[in-house]
């Protein structure tokens, strides 16, 4: 007698267990909570801080030439805006118009792009690309850039 009400009281308790962390699955499954993140999160990554700029570049690179806008920069990379990202990897020449109109030049590396991403998703459509070769005069405008916005 014993042994059948311990096995009723197993079966309702493992029963309520079940019913509850199935609310509770399927609850977190209809409502997402939302994740609060670090402010540190997306400066992880980078070595050196970007400053948001509009220059224009023009892009040498196997398919031709591409014009496009360059919308933030560091000494380690930048953001290009541009409708055709290039394949990440891809190695180009590139020349910026700075400040004064002055041509900068460099090499860069594509590092990323957002060309997979649905346009209503994508502010601006462009890649991320890491300088490989920087003129001493992309140094010096890169690091004045930096100087006047303390």
């Amino acid at each position: 007698m014993y042994i059948i009400i311990a096995l009723l009281m197993g079966f309702i308790l493992v029963f309520v267990v079940y019913y509850f962390l199935k609310v509770r699955i399927s609850s977190d499954l209809d409502f997402p909570t939302s994740v609060k993140l670090s402010q540190d999160v997306g400066k992880q990554k980078r070595k050196h801080p970007r400053t948001n700029i509009n220059w224009p570049v023009s892009m040498e690179t196997s398919h031709g030439t591409i014009e496009a806008e360059i919308k933030n920069i560091s000494l380690g990379g930048a953001f290009i805006c541009c409708q055709q990202p290039m394949p990440l990897g891809e190695i180009f020449h590139l020349t910026m118009t700075g400040p004064d109109n002055e041509p900068v030049t460099a090499t860069a590396e594509v590092a990323w792009s957002n060309v997979n991403v649905p346009d209503e998703k994508v502010i601006n459509r462009g890649m991320g690309v890491r300088f490989i070769k920087m003129s001493d005069r992309h140094i010096q405008l890169v690091q004045k850039i930096f100087k006047e916005s303390d």
